[in-house]
């Protein structure tokens, strides 16, 4: 249950809502190195009420979603694991905040709040582990979404789906060398992205897709009480926005103007540069 109240210009507003949220799964060994899943469950965010209201607005109903899963966890081999797992959701009654009224004027405030959106999405995600030798470790992520708009009310409308790629693949390695003075791991990784968005109803900010590569060492005294880690963050120093805001509008012709309430924000945020740290330690 969830009890929300609000007051805009001496005018109460009291709901409250509750919903029963199921979660089903099933699973089947089908032998000792294999074993099928599948799932549904279903969760909801609240209702609630628009917290720029400038008149007495009803509160608007809680988002629903519907998630459907299947997938097998295998071991093929005494070295090579495989899960693979596919998925589905339908988003219902998502609530956007909206300009109604003169759309001609961006700057304008009377917005208001509803359930003016429903989205899908299905895909894929695939996990491996290799296991090559007693010393070297491959393991290797794959993971696919298609995305879908499938009622768009929103002002702005959607048009996809934020900071989500369509694709993405992870590759890491591990080595441990042993010596005479103690366990080096050795780890590289490597992480790719697609092109995404950063906001769902605007593509003035938007990343294209990157890979990073990450290194590190890590080495432990044969006593286990001595210890070191050098560590090497996004190696090739790529430049990938991680956030934002976006306030202002864009016409035919690409000039920028002021937004909503007449704000002129436009902004990018990045993640974290080549980074490189040492650690040194002891353990008493």
């Amino acid at each position: 249950d969830v009890y929300k109240r609000q007051e805009v210009l001496d005018a109460p507003a009291v709901e409250s809502w509750s919903r029963f949220t199921p979660r089903v799964g099933v699973e089947y060994q089908m032998d000792r190195d294999t074993m099928f899943f599948a799932s549904y469950s279903q969760g909801f965010k609240s209702g609630t009420f628009n917290p720029r209201a400038q008149t007495n607005e009803p509160g608007v109903e809680p988002e629903v979603v519907d998630s459907f899963e299947v997938g097998v966890k295998s071991d093929l081999t005494d070295a090579l694991r495989m899960n693979i797992t596919l998925f589905s959701y339908d988003h219902k009654d998502r609530q956007y905040i909206g300009v109604e009224g003169d759309l001609s004027d961006p700057t304008a405030l009377d917005q208001r709040l509803r359930n003016a959106a429903e989205t899908a999405a299905k895909g894929a995600e695939l996990e491996m582990t290799w296991v090559a030798t007693d010393n070297l470790q491959f393991d290797v992520a794959y993971g696919y979404i298609d995305f879908e708009i499938k009622k768009n009310n929103a002002i702005p409308p959607l048009i996809g789906l934020a900071s989500t790629p369509e694709n993405t693949f992870n590759l890491n390695a591990n080595y441990l060398l042993e010596t005479s003075f103690g366990d080096i791991t050795f780890n590289a990784n490597y992480y790719y992205r697609d092109d995404y968005l950063i906001f769902e109803t605007s593509d003035l900010i938007q990343q294209d897709a990157y890979g990073m590569v990450n290194l590190s060492a890590r080495w432990e005294s044969v006593e286990g009480d001595w210890y070191a880690g050098l560590h090497v963050k996004n190696l090739t120093d790529e430049e990938y926005l991680v956030g934002g805001y976006d306030f202002v509008t864009q016409d035919d012709e690409g000039n920028f103007g002021p937004g909503l309430g007449g704000d002129t924000t436009l902004i990018g945020y990045y993640g974290d540069p080549r980074t490189v740290h040492l650690t040194v330690g002891y353990r008493f």
